[in-house]
């Protein structure tokens, strides 16, 4: 008999009693059986004791329970009763309760399937899986993990698990970030092997050192460890060489390193060249960086570097630089510079170099006066003669200056500002004549000008008190005419003449001489004489014409010694008595034609105090009073009172009648009435 026959015999034999069980359930009557533990799938690592639960409600003492399981549910136990193939299975639990839990120690791959626990009268049976756990004991190897890549170009990573039960599902990861990942976990008894590809369709130089790990997962944390394997990438790519500064700024005489950042791999070498011309020889190149020290105007200009590492491209990466230096003045222009007085389009130009482009002026020695570059003059004349300085400056420590003298020369000119003397009858009289000239004039005359522009020379031949005064100076000379006790006749034109080599030069003063001190004051005194003469003779003929003088004599004769220097209004009617005629002891008064009454004298009242008031008139007057004369003369004591003006005038009173002596007070008294 062969294997195969043996192992179908205990089928047949379990067929047979599960069909005689089923047609004893149908002829016997049988109680309702219910799960009162239902059995449970349960993962168990190997070599560890696996427990499936299973307990019943309603059994009899005739109830039979059978635990059903690999391979193919075959009968595992009758009962309480364990098939001898099954030494490491028994059944454990309370029969009272109707617990029969079915125990395998030291489980193996073999226990892994289906098991079902049942007992008859059972309308459905629970099928459970028992999953045996065997964990990886290596991680998952990845292929392809040695091999360089080159940007650009394709690249396939393949991560392959063979061991453990079930196989692990894999996923690639790069850090945390998940690329790739299987479906899910096949079981070992059906593949032997997992597998699962990274692939990048173009790598790229970022991709160079990236760490990208495979990790093995079973699926039971609680029972197995993850494993992974994780590998560098390595990607070739040609240099990248990258500038920190296009343009450098460095001043004259400093040290720089002019450095080349270079990305690549393998590593390039690097190499340095300059753009328009030779590296200085005092150049020092250390790796990727050249050492320029002590920097000089000549090192400014473009460099390059150049970065090799046998993958084409080759990188490149320039640098500009500026070497700041101080202006300093290249024209040639000597110390000492001549132009011509009175010439045209003088011009001097000063160039300078230095970084930045230097500012070139002209200034005025010892003056803060700038001229723009070049220094020019249109029209020349000794003025401009002196020192000028160059001066150039670009924001650097300090500026570069140079100076010249301008030296003017030509014929003589005469700078005399003032052209017109005055001077007195008998003082002396003093020409001065300012001369610009260079070189020195070689001759200095005075003339004097006649009608017709006739010019005769002044010598002190001519007469006594006539001299010249000459001094020299750096610019010129100053040549005076002296002429001591000037006479009117000695007014004039005079006219200053200088020569040098280049020609000669004449410039006019008018000398006017003035009458002396006691000739004015003659001539004053009778002119004011002579004004005083004629407005007293027009005075007089206006006196005559007006009547003036006739009025003044008759009031002379019809004045006595009391003068009233205000007219006096008509008594009130209250002061006159009852019954009396208002006309009885008045005067009348001729004033111009009309008759005006006036009041008698009051000789019955004191003299020292006589007062009248006259509230109806139209404007407030004071009361009339007399006041003793103190003077001698006659003159009132209240000539400063603010009445004593024309008032009375203006209302048409007239001036009262004198008083008559015998109503006198008193002869050493003398009374005035006033308002």
């Amino acid at each position: 008999m062969t294997s195969q026959s043996r192992e179908m015999e205990p089928r047949r034999t379990e067929w047979a009693v599960l069909v005689i069980l089923a047609v004893l359930s149908r002829l016997v009557r049988v109680h309702a059986v219910s799960y009162r533990v239902r059995p449970e799938s349960l993962a168990v690592r190997e070599g560890q004791t696996a427990t499936l639960r299973c307990a019943f409600l309603g059994l009899t003492s005739q109830s039979v329970v059978f635990w059903e399981g690999p391979p193919n549910f075959a009968v595992i136990s009758t009962g309480r009763e364990v098939d001898p193939r099954y030494p490491r299975h028994r059944i454990i639990g309370d029969p009272a309760r109707g617990e029969y839990h079915l125990e395998i120690r030291d489980v193996n791959i073999r226990e892994e399937g289906g098991y079902r626990c049942s007992t008859l009268g059972l309308t459905e049976k629970a099928e459970v899986t028992l999953n045996v756990v065997v964990p990886m004991k290596k991680p998952p190897e990845i292929k392809g993990r040695d091999v360089t890549f080159t940007a650009g170009q394709p690249m396939t990573l393949t991560c392959v698990a063979t061991e453990g039960n079930p196989l692990p599902r894999l996923r690639w990861f790069n850090a945390t970030k998940l690329l790739q990942q299987t479906n899910q976990n096949a079981m070992a008894e059906v593949v032997p092997s997992v597998s699962l590809d990274l692939v990048i369709p173009e790598v790229a130089r970022w991709d160079h050192g990236k760490n990208v790990t495979c990790v093995a997962d079973q699926g039971y944390p609680d029972l197995t460890t993850n494993m992974a394997a994780s590998t560098i990438l390595n990607v070739h790519y040609p240099p990248i060489v990258r500038s920190r500064r296009q343009t450098l700024r460095v001043s004259e005489g400093e040290t720089l390193d002019l450095s080349c950042d270079v990305d690549s791999n393998p590593p390039a070498a690097v190499s340095w060249r300059k753009m328009d011309g030779d590296i200085p020889g005092n150049a020092e190149i250390r790796g990727n960086e050249l050492r320029l020290p002590k920097l000089s105007r000549t090192a400014a200009g473009g460099y390059r570097c150049l970065a090799n590492n046998g993958i084409l491209p080759s990188g490149e990466g320039s640098v500009t630089l500026i070497v700041l230096y101080p202006p300093s003045i290249t024209s040639g222009f000597e110390d000492k510079t001549s132009a011509l007085a009175g010439g045209e389009g003088f011009s001097l130009r000063c160039e300078a170099e230095g970084y930045p482009k230097p500012r070139v002026r002209w200034r005025r020695k010892g003056t803060k006066l700038y001229f723009d570059n070049p220094l020019e003059f249109t029209q020349i004349d000794y003025d401009m003669e002196g020192d000028y300085e160059c001066v150039a400056s670009n924001g650097q420590i300090r500026n570069a200056v140079r100076h010249t003298f301008v030296d003017v020369i030509g014929k003589p000119y005469i700078n005399t500002v003032s052209l017109k003397v005055s001077v007195r009858s008998g003082d002396t009289a003093r020409l001065v004549c300012e001369i610009l000239s260079d070189p020195l004039p070689e001759e200095t005359r005075w003339l004097r000008r006649g009608p017709g522009q006739q010019d005769k020379p002044v010598t002190a031949s001519q007469r006594p008190g006539i001299r010249q005064e000459e001094r020299s100076s750096a610019s010129g000379v100053t040549n005076t005419l002296v002429i001591s006790h000037v006479g009117r006749s000695d007014g004039g034109v005079y006219v200053c003449e200088t020569t040098n080599t280049f020609g000669t030069f004449q410039r006019e003063f008018h000398m006017d001489v003035k009458a002396t001190n006691t000739q004015a004051v003659v001539i004053a005194s009778v002119t004011v004489i002579v004004l005083l003469i004629l407005f007293a003779t027009i005075f007089i003929c206006i006196a005559k014409r007006t009547g003036l003088t006739e009025r003044v004599r008759r009031e002379k004769a019809s004045t006595s010694d009391l003068t009233l220097p205000r007219a006096l209004p008509p008594l009130p009617s209250y002061m006159v008595p009852v019954g009396s005629d208002p006309g009885d002891g008045m005067e009348m008064q001729d004033f111009k034609g009309t008759l005006k009454p006036r009041p008698p004298p009051r000789t019955d009242l004191e003299p020292y105090s006589i007062g009248l008031s006259y509230p109806s008139l139209m404007h407030p007057l004071p009361p009339y009073s007399t006041v003793e004369r103190q003077r001698p003369d006659g003159e009132d004591n209240m000539l400063d009172s603010p009445y004593l003006e024309d008032p009375w005038e203006t209302e048409g009173f007239v001036m009262p009648p004198s008083v008559p002596p015998k109503h006198r007070a008193d002869k050493g008294i003398n009374a005035i009435t006033q308002c």
